[in-house]
């Protein structure tokens, strides 16, 4: 061997080792768990084929929705800024933290991952700026822990039609208005996805709801988990659908507030927000 190519055959050597070496634990588990592996995103995390007569083989996915703000207008829309809280398990995804130096969750984007296909059924608009729009896009990263548990909360804003199934008469904007959000699968039934409640809790979070929104809410009815059977078929199609009632908290006028409800209500209505929030007696 020549000098030349000993003196390149060293610099090679030494050249790897300094990428072997800065190649730390994070990368090396990202790599083992996506790129060795042949991680599909497109192919729904399932260890078996969905059975037939039961959601025995489902994906679980736990569904939640943290309100920020509302605001609604007199053709029914309410318009809302959330933080959506999704959940679910990617056997694919899981690995022994003692091969990895004790890592035991990962942050990555979320558009690296197998996804739920949700959307918001009683959306006002689609296409577009839409739910289903930010869903796809939403930059924030996903949270991968060892056991191939995933926990995803993107800020989303959405807008929907309330009471989109009836003619709503016309009535005073101060007062209690009904509305939904309807949540669900658009492809999947529910021996494929099985939709449950995020932390147990079938209501919208309202503890970070901000205390300058324009609407409050004053109501909820929980049992937001829901089946829908049709007679061609035995498999269930789930939703999330969250009932609830808002009421106008102050309107803005000439640049200054003027409050609907008082100061007094709403501190007293943001008190019963720190724990799960179901009714309240007076409006």
């Amino acid at each position: 061997m020549t000098a030349t190519m000993k003196s390149g055959f060293f610099i090679f050597m030494v050249f790897g080792f300094t990428l072997a070496k800065n190649d730390n634990a994070f990368t090396r588990l990202i790599d083992d768990l996506f790129d060795d592996a042949g991680y599909e995103k497109d192919a729904i995390p399932m260890l078996k084929p969905a059975d037939k007569t039961s959601n025995v083989n489902a994906i679980n996915v736990g569904v939640g929705m943290s309100i920020i703000s509302m605001d609604y207008d007199p053709a029914e829309v309410l318009t809302a800024n959330t933080w959506m809280k999704f959940t679910w398990t990617d056997y694919r995804l899981k690995w022994d933290a003692n091969q990895y130096e004790g890592i035991s969750n990962i942050k990555i984007p979320a558009s690296r991952l197998w996804r739920p296909d949700l959307s918001v059924y009683n959306a006002y608009t689609f296409g577009s700026g839409s739910f289903e729009d930010h869903f796809a896009v939403a930059p924030t990263n996903a949270i991968v822990y060892s056991s191939g548990k995933i926990l995803w909360i993107p800020p989303l804003p959405l807008k929907v039609n309330c009471q989109h199934d009836k003619v709503v008469p016309s009535t005073n904007q101060n007062d209690p208005q009904e509305c939904n959000i309807k949540i669900g699968s658009w492809t999947y039934d529910g021996f494929h996805m099985n939709l449950t409640a995020y932390d147990g809790e079938e209501y919208m979070e309202l503890s970070d709801m901000t205390k300058n929104s324009p609407y409050v809410v004053t109501s909820q009815e929980g049992d937001a988990i829901k089946n829908k059977f049709y007679d061609c078929c035995e498999e269930p199609y789930m939703s999330v659908d969250f009932r609830f009632t808002v009421q106008k908290a102050f309107d803005i006028v000439d640049g200054e507030k003027v409050f609907n409800k008082s100061p007094e209500e709403l501190e007293e209505l943001f008190e019963l927000y720190k724990n799960t929030f179901k009714h309240v007696e007076k409006n």
